[in-house]
């Protein structure tokens, strides 16, 4: 059963079963299928990802907000030949022929072209960051799907009479826990929609209005839960909390133990390895680890020669078992480097994380860090050199590094350092990532710099970024005199956003737009709580968008009404 906006809607899996049903008529196999699905976050999305893994269609996932090109190269990359979206303006007409099944658009390949191999054994296709610069795409096997369904649940109770929150995009993988997972078992799934997905008001009132049994979280969303609702009263009646997809603080963990009754979850798994690999219940421990493999898994700790390490020592982690992707899209070199046999396992293929990790001695795992430059923000992977490749693309910058600088024990920001011989305006700069990159990739922070320096091998020395010096990027970032003119309120309500941007852009004026400054809407969120706290009233819902305020004096001016209003209802 799935709920949307605290309804059930009705025959919404006969309509996927209908729409799947057509689309095999015309194709009249399902070896060779690749359906895309570009859908609106409505029960629909869950029904047809579920339709299609019963039919044993390979699918890939897009979320609908990622940028055109982007989608352009997955479909390419995959060799999609079935596009199931709502999206109107897919011009595709070059290579697809349209059609309309119950109101949703059909694109088909036009001379009914198939892949080139069969997907017989592929459940989804989920595309990550890449270091070329384009994202890759992992293949996973429907048995590693099942086995992760199986494995989980012989550690964690996925009774049917309760109710999962589903809160994840569908582009990340964990979202499969939430909905097939979670279907099969025979769950009430309870989608949230895109509003109650980002705004920590709207999703503490949806998890309690819901009653919600069981949620997924990374930690940087469950981070921002509490900052709306300090007490966690929301999480009172939940049962079961899993947190993964970054590191989890032991201070959060303290946190959920002292504020809930739940069991308290650590899963951890690179999307190569199927979602979740091992498990950790921390409910009762004053440590952080992530515990066993699940069922199916082996781990392995090897050294630089590839080695496997005793207990106790330091390496990277290296996975096994059925959870194993098959390898990435059309990329052998790639598969070949990041999936191998260990000298000491020459039958055992296994996948190198790029994670360090070791043994404890009670037979735990625990994670410590990356070995390269890929990062973790609020649960998206990302790799820097992506983000790079763009950068490098744009007329006149020379070279460019991109880090992630901690802001807090659970969240991360992009910071971007470029040489050129010319300034260019941080908004330019983000405007053309926006368009080539997801919104979770594009860094806040811009930095023209004089040089980098470099390794005494000729290369950047990404140790010592922090060290270059800086050139101002946009001058027109500079004090607002504006700014002095301020009334009483309209400076405190400056003030309270300052200090909640200021370690993560830099200088700022009443001018300044807040995606011009590549403030994402997570970090919106925490400037609306902090002025709600301020001020003691509530943003209207309708205003909880960051594309409701052009520029921070906008906002200063909605606060100052609303603190006025205020005044007066309570005189």
């Amino acid at each position: 059963m799935i709920l949307f906006n605290g309804k059930i809607e009705p025959n919404i899996s006969q309509k996927a079963n209908h729409i799947i049903d057509e689309i095999i008529k015309v194709f009249k196999t399902k070896e060779n299928i690749i359906v895309t699905i570009i859908l609106e976050r409505t029960p629909l999305l869950l029904s047809i990802i579920k339709a299609l893994f019963d039919h044993e269609i390979a699918f890939v996932p897009i979320d609908k907000d990622f940028p055109k090109e982007r989608i352009k190269y997955i479909l390419e990359n995959s060799e999609t030949n079935i596009i199931i979206t709502q999206l109107k303006n897919m011009n595709m007409s070059s290579y697809y022929e349209s059609g309309v099944i119950d109101d949703i658009t059909i694109y088909s390949r036009k001379n009914e072209v198939y892949s080139n191999k069969s997907q017989k054994d592929i459940a989804y296709i989920l595309y990550t960051s890449g270091s070329t610069g384009k994202p890759k795409g992992v293949e996973i096997n429907r048995y590693s799907l099942i086995n992760f369904i199986e494995g989980i649940s012989e550690i964690i109770d996925f009774s049917p009479q309760k109710r999962i929150a589903c809160i994840t995009t569908v582009s990340f993988d964990i979202f499969f826990l939430e909905s097939i997972m979670a279907i099969y078992k025979g769950l009430s799934v309870v989608l949230a929609n895109e509003d109650e997905q980002r705004n920590p008001k709207l999703m503490a009132k949806f998890i309690k209005d819901n009653m919600i049994d069981m949620i997924q979280m990374t930690p940087s969303r469950m981070q921002l839960l509490l900052n709306h609702d300090k007490e966690l009263s929301c999480l009172k009646n939940v049962k079961e909390i899993m947190i993964g997809g970054e590191p989890f603080p032991l201070s959060l963990l303290r946190t959920l133990q002292e504020k809930t009754t739940a069991k308290i979850y650590n899963m951890y798994g690179p999307t190569e390895t199927t979602v979740w690999s091992t498990v950790s219940d921390l409910t009762h421990k004053d440590r952080i680890d992530i515990g066993r493999p699940i069922k199916n898994t082996e781990v392995y700790i090897v050294d630089e020669s590839l080695s496997i390490l005793p207990n106790g020592q330091t390496g990277e982690i290296c996975i096994a078992g059925e959870g194993l992707a098959k390898g990435y899209v059309g990329r052998d070199d790639l598969t070949a480097e990041k999936f191998i046999y260990l000298h000491q396992k020459p039958d055992v293929r296994v996948y190198r994380t790029g994670d360090m990790g070791r043994y404890l001695p009670d037979d735990e795992l625990e994670y410590l860090g990356r070995t390269d430059n890929q990062v973790k923000i609020r649960g998206h992977r990302i790799e820097l050199e992506e983000i790079e490749s763009y950068l490098n693309q744009i007329d006149g910058i020379k070279q460019s590094v991109v880090i992630a600088l901690e802001t807090s024990e659970t969240d991360k920001v992009l910071e971007a350092l470029f040489t050129s011989d010319v300034a260019f305006n941080q908004k330019d700069i983000s405007d053309y990532l926006s368009s080539k990159l997801p919104e979770y990739m594009i860094p806040a922070i811009f930095k023209r710099v004089e040089g980098f320096i470099q390794t005494v091998n000729g290369k950047i020395d990404r140790k010592r970024v922090l060290e270059c010096v800086e050139i101002n990027v946009d001058d027109s970032m500079s004090n607002d005199s504006a700014a002095s003119k301020l009334n009483d309120t309209q400076k405190k309500a400056f003030e309270v956003i300052i200090s909640t941007l200021d370690s993560k852009i830099g200088d700022l004026t009443l001018k300044t737009s807040f995606t011009g400054a590549g403030v994402d809407s997570i970090t919106f969120i925490k400037i609306v709580i902090a002025l709600e706290s301020e001020f003691d009233f509530e943003f209207d819902d309708e205003m909880l968008l960051i594309t409701k305020f052009a520029t921070i004096k906008s906002m200063i001016d909605y606060v100052e009404l609303k603190n006025k209003i205020t005044n007066c209802e309570n005189a």
